[in-house]
């Protein structure tokens, strides 16, 4: 390995990239990472219904519920960091192709499974396969764009979340009531079955999508495969300009910063690749933006599946007369009666209004992102989930509840591709995959923490339960401070004195020139 400063050859690379400008090569990268990011959602997320559906097939209780949904979570973290060294060493795309489609063959398989041990181990190595979407798909799409539009194209390839918690709920409303039955013998094949088969069409159109596009330009250079990068600019701007680019360069006027592979390595220097993550420049924005990023998984997802199941502990009686908690309790007392399987999920409206928040939110950060600091949108938000999560367990108005908890969980979800971004852009290609990863690591980390926080402590104190959330944002909003800014982005994979001479010069009349403007700026030569 190899240690390579910001030089005069990335600085062709990136004028390269420049002048490939921005259209249908960085529109079909996004459309392949959005379907990416949406199975990957579907397979996480779906859960939440099939588990409280499958029940009395599987014969669970609430113990085996929450050791369900956190199964794949289990699998995601176990995997990550190992997907994550092999795409930064190899290449994003056939990361990609290779954990998307094998996780799509065990997810169906997932669904046959006749016993409940089965059906959770299988669960488990569907979490193994899908980390390599969870984090690759952001990466690959990133390094087709440049520096100034990589975080407004991530925030809209993190819309399709709120395509997938939308269309969750949808195919759920259509077929998880339905009485039909095919005795195979082995299993009885029932709707809640059929539905695992429908969460796996994002991943199956992901892949038919990246089979038509090339791997990502910037690893291929930080792979030392610089006439491949060569050959991936010129595609993008062909497809792009409709034209061939007549810019001449060489292989040996390339280089890629950081820390490069020239020859084969150990599995154990493969695995210490991460190191420089830990070590200044980098340890302060990596730790604070993996804290930060384990407080938004831990409120969007560790208490997002649980949404539609929480939203369904309820008795329509008088609904409007007690609070979220109170109706939680009065659901218990009237099932405690009951035989368990009669108890089934009966309303997806909230969590299809949960998928068109996304939606919302994410347009509103990404209008926010031309005017405002990402890291400030990440504060102000994190304070504004503590608001929300301190008043949602004390209200009695019902939409009004519904209308808090739906922001109370779009806000951290949509904020998650805003740290993932702020990562990217402080990290060169070569550490970006395992940085990336790390963070996603944590997060998951912080996810599962949150799934059995709810699973074994809502039921026993309500109100406290949804307080110490609120309280975990607060915290990590004071943690989020520390994120890098946008000119601390570009600083940090700056090595070269003279580079940062030129970007603090920039940075000092930044008030007299636009955004686009002040980056042709420090990126030209």
């Amino acid at each position: 390995m190899v240690i390579t400063g910001y030089d005069e050859g990335f600085e062709n690379y990136m004028d390269m990239m420049n002048e490939t400008g921005f259209g249908f090569a960085q529109v079909w990268p996004l459309l392949t990472s959005g379907f990416l990011v949406m199975a990957v959602t579907v397979e996480l997320m779906g859960i939440s219904i099939i588990a409280p559906a499958s029940q009395c097939d599987l014969k669970t209780n609430q113990t085996k519920i929450t050791a369900l949904n956190c199964s794949a979570f289990i699998g995601v973290v176990v995997s990550l960091y190992f997907w994550a060294v092999l795409a930064d060493s190899y290449g994003r795309r056939w990361i990609l192709l290779l954990s998307t489609s094998v996780n799509s063959c065990i997810s169906l398989i997932s669904a046959l499974m006749p016993t409940f041990p089965l059906f959770i181990a299988m669960r488990f190595c569907v979490g193994i396969f899908i980390a390599g979407p969870s984090f690759a798909a952001i990466t690959y799409l990133a390094e087709f764009c440049t520096f100034y539009h990589r975080r407004i194209v991530i925030i809209y390839m993190a819309m399709f979340q709120g395509f997938a918690m939308i269309y969750c709920p949808v195919m759920a409303t259509l077929f998880i009531h339905q009485k039909w039955t095919y005795d195979l013998g082995l299993i009885v094949y029932k709707p809640w079955r059929f539905l695992m088969l429908l969460n796996s069409l994002p991943g199956l159109i992901g892949i038919f999508l990246l089979i038509g596009l090339p791997e990502s330009p910037e690893i291929l250079l930080c792979t030392q495969r610089k006439q491949e990068c060569i050959q991936v600019v010129k595609w993008i701007y062909r497809v792009n300009k409709r034209k061939e680019l007549e810019w001449e360069v060489e292989p040996e006027d390339l280089s890629c910063p950081g820390y490069r592979i020239v020859d084969e390595q150990t599995c154990m220097e493969l695995m210490n690749q991460s190191r420089p993550l830990f070590k200044k420049p980098y340890v302060v924005p990596f730790l604070s933006s993996c804290v930060v990023m384990s407080s938004l998984f831990f409120l969007g997802n560790g208490l997002g599946i649980w949404f539609t199941d929480l939203r369904n502990r309820r008795i329509h009686e008088d609904l409007e007369l007690y609070t979220i908690c109170e109706n939680m309790r009065r659901f218990h007392e009237f099932y405690s009666k009951v035989d368990g399987c009669q108890v089934t999920l009966q309303s997806f409206r909230d969590s299809m209004f949960l998928g068109a928040t996304y939606l919302i939110m994410f347009n509103v950060v990404a209008l926010l992102l031309r005017y405002i600091s990402p890291k400030i949108i990440v504060v102000a938000l994190q304070i504004l989930c503590f608001l929300l999560g301190g008043v949602l367990p004390w209200i009695t108005d019902e939409t009004t509840t519904s209308a808090i908890f739906i922001i109370f969980l779009a806000i951290p979800n949509c904020l998650i591709a805003l740290v993932s971004g702020i990562v990217i852009e402080f990290t060169t290609a070569d550490l970006r995959g395992k940085a990336v990863c790390l963070c996603i690591l944590i997060g998951r980390s912080g996810m599962i923490a949150g799934t059995f926080l709810v699973g074994y402590a809502m039921d026993v104190n309500c109100e406290l339960t949804y307080n110490l959330f609120g309280l975990y944002a607060l915290a990590c909003s004071v943690v989020s401070v520390l994120l890098p800014g946008k000119w601390k982005c570009f600083r940090l994979i700056a090595d070269q004195p003279e580079l940062r001479s030129r970007s603090m010069s920039v940075i000092r009349t930044r008030s007299m020139l636009r955004p686009t403007e002040m980056y042709e700026t420090m990126l030209r030569k």
